[in-house]
């Protein structure tokens, strides 16, 4: 994953700069009735805070996601689709056991979201705001140890016999939610850019921590 997030940017300038080269009907590129996109989003969140029952929180530091989607446009203003985002970000944070006994930890949380998105854009032609809102599930793993390590051994066909050893993590899967604002251009028949600011909500059991993401995203209509 690490690889992918740093090509991620050159994938993205070439994507721009070859469909910006490719001439275009003006009549024609604004018009998103009954196509399809492919979309390549790059999100930064800002740092936020989760508190947990018996005064237990969690210090999540900014970071960079990566993603992918695609979306239907039923008519000029209308798109609903699907996407998958994961980030990786550093926290510091306090945890507290049964009896009440508090220890400090830090680490990395890694998550991914996949989501149902509807768009509205105001506007039919090239250059539009939107208003969005999505609704989908969140996989979150902490990296905390939470249980024994286990060792598993089996027979490879080319590497011979092998072992290894596996540690569990704290995990939790969440209902999420999302609204955004932002403005949409559509380049050129094939090649969009979206940009826009989003609030998000973790329906967890133990709290409802919210935070907010910036997106840019590169879309490639087809």
């Amino acid at each position: 994953m690490r690889g992918i997030s740093k090509l991620f940017p050159a994938i993205a300038l070439a994507a721009l700069m070859g469909g910006t080269a490719l001439p275009s009907a003006a009549q024609d590129v604004g018009h998103r009735a009954g196509t399809w996109e492919f979309q390549l989003p790059l999100t930064y969140t800002q740092s936020w805070t989760a508190e947990g029952e018996g005064g237990a929180k969690a210090d999540v530091n900014s970071g960079f996601g990566l993603g992918f989607g695609f979306g239907y446009n039923f008519n000029d203003h209308f798109q609903l689709g699907g996407s998958f985002n994961w980030s990786s970000r550093s926290y510091d944070a306090t945890l507290v056991d049964s009896t009440g006994l508090r220890r400090n930890a830090s680490g990395t949380l890694e998550s991914s979201t996949i989501a149902l998105n509807g768009v509205y854009f105001l506007f039919a032609g090239p250059l539009t705001p939107y208003a969005s809102a999505s609704i989908g599930s969140t996989f979150v793993d902490s990296n905390i140890p939470n249980g024994a390590g286990q060792t598993a051994c089996w027979w490879d066909p080319w590497w011979g016999y092998i072992c290894n050893s596996y540690t569990p993590t704290k995990t939790e899967t969440d209902v999420s939610y999302n609204i955004g604002l932002g403005v949409r251009w559509d380049i050129s028949r094939i090649m969009a850019l979206q940009g826009g600011y989003n609030r998000m909500w973790l329906d967890s059991n133990h709290s409802t921590p919210e935070f907010n993401n910036w997106t840019l995203s590169f879309i490639f209509r087809m």
